[in-house]
This record gives C-alpha cells, structure tokens and sequence, in this order.
C-alpha cells in the first residue's frame, strides 16, 4: 500500500475551517475531511499558550500531499500553521479505491 496518507492541521474555530476544507475537496486534493474539537497546549513567540482548536485530518493520496500543503501553506489563516502528513500503511481496500475516485484517479 503506502500511497495514502492523512494530512493535517489546526484553525481556531469551524468558521475558519470550513472555507479551507472547502477548497481542498472541491480542488480534489482530499477525498474526506474530518473535523475534531481539541485543546493545544505550546509556546507562541515567548507566550504559554492553551487554546481550543479544530484539527482538520485530509484523507488523500501520497502523490497529492506537495499540491496540499502549497495550497494549505497559501489559503491557511494562521502564521505558522501545523501541516503535517501521517503515512498509511494499510487500510480497507474499497475505501483506498474510493480516495482514488474522489482524487481523480
């Protein structure tokens, strides 16, 4: 497997995210996009910082992530936003078919 992988990242609220996410599915670059509530806990320019966020996860494949970050990196609202890329070594054949199709492979 290996062609997969969840991308993500953090915005400080739903209102912020979903312009974002938006972009990202229709452009194709995420076949699902999920949402979760969470509390980030680092330092900020000197400042302690403990804040509530949204950690967005992008379901897409390997080969798209440099397309998503760029695009993450240009529309994202933050300074320094989080982007990261988690490999997926296995999953559900049918499922990693349907990233394919919603990808546009």
């Amino acid at each position: 497997m290996g062609q997969y992988g969840i991308a993500l990242t953090t915005f400080a609220n739903e209102q912020q995210a979903k312009p974002v996410i938006d972009e990202i599915i229709k452009g194709k670059l995420a076949a699902c996009v999920q949402e979760i509530k969470i509390k980030s806990h680092y330092i900020w320019k000197g400042e302690l910082c403990h804040d509530d966020e949204i950690l967005v996860l992008f379901k897409t494949r390997k080969e798209l992530y440099p397309e998503l970050e760029k695009k993450l990196s240009e529309i994202h609202p933050f300074e320094t936003p989080e982007i990261l890329f988690v490999d997926v070594e296995q999953g559900s054949a049918a499922y990693l078919a349907w990233i394919d199709e919603q990808t546009g492979k």
